[in-house]
């Protein structure tokens, strides 16, 4: 079985589901609420092991070693995978709160604490015989070094990155590059995004858009696969659903169209259903 390591941010916390975001000085009843360990890393490594993909191994920061975080770890080993996640005393494991509506906004909430530097000192051991490692840029001093790691193994990077100009040196150091775009990015602008980005070094550059679907970009060809329609209900995770599948393709060696399609599919079953895509897409 392939190794994949996921490498981000790691926390818990609670989504709640509401029809309409309040505005300032309102409410609103929430419909149904459920548990999660963010971030996107998380929920990628998550995806993969429950669909069987490949052998998954989590690092980044350090928990508290407290309730919150012994959890996190027992959640993620009795799902089979390997977390590599330091408990620390004298920290306290933040929580987070996301807000989801059926106008498919998310919303976060997270707690402010000195964890998220410890995500600098991630254990990179595991990258030893990895097959891909997806790494999640906002981790961004721990990225850079994760990406320098993985390059010096060898092992090909799937980057989830903001297209930022002060993200040039990492979108260079992958091998798959993932950004988003929202439905206001014209399809042609999106693809001049992804040729930019591309023309750094990575083999392909994925462009997610939401509810317009996604594009990519692998330096001969243009793909553009459109999202399914579905009725949204969670909108929490579908770029990590998105990656997992991304992810699935390329460790089976898939050509970037039909890889595309299939992950475009992915997130759009997503949004229509709460918590994790449990169960694989079909392919066609």
């Amino acid at each position: 079985m392939k190794k994949v390591v996921c490498f981000g941010l790691v926390n818990p916390g609670q989504v709640f589901a509401v029809e309409t975001y309040p505005a300032a000085n309102t409410g609103a009843y929430v419909s149904a609420k459920w548990p999660f360990i963010g971030a996107d890393s998380v929920m990628v490594a998550r995806t993969l092991a429950g669909w069987g993909s490949a052998e998954v191994h989590v690092i980044g920061n350090a928990l508290g070693d407290d309730a919150a975080g012994r959890a996190v770890i027992e959640t993620l080993a009795s799902e089979g995978i390997h977390p590599h996640l330091p408990l620390r005393a004298g920290l306290r494991t933040p929580e987070e709160v996301d807000i989801v509506d059926r106008a498919g906004h998310r919303t976060f909430f997270v707690e402010q604490s000195p964890i998220w530097d410890t995500a600098a000192e991630a254990d990179l051991a595991p990258l030893a015989g990895a097959d891909l490692v997806y790494v999640d840029w906002y981790a961004y001093a721990g990225a850079a070094r994760v990406m320098a790691a993985a390059r010096a193994a060898g092992v090909p990077a799937y980057l989830n990155v903001d297209a930022d100009p002060a993200q040039r040196n990492l979108i260079g150091d992958a091998t798959w590059a993932q950004m988003s775009a929202d439905g206001s990015h014209e399809t042609r602008a999106a693809l001049d995004a992804a040729h930019d980005a591309q023309a750094l070094g990575p083999r392909a550059v994925i462009v997610t858009r939401g509810r317009d679907g996604a594009l990519a970009w692998d330096g001969s060809r243009e793909t553009v696969a459109p999202a399914l329609d579905v009725a949204v209900r969670d909108a929490q995770g579908a770029g990590a659903a998105f990656s997992a599948a991304m992810i699935h393709a390329l460790l089976r060696d898939w050509p970037i169209a039909p890889a595309l399609r299939f992950a475009t599919r992915a997130g759009s079953l997503k949004v229509a259903q709460r918590g994790l895509l449990e169960r694989l897409p079909r392919d066609d």
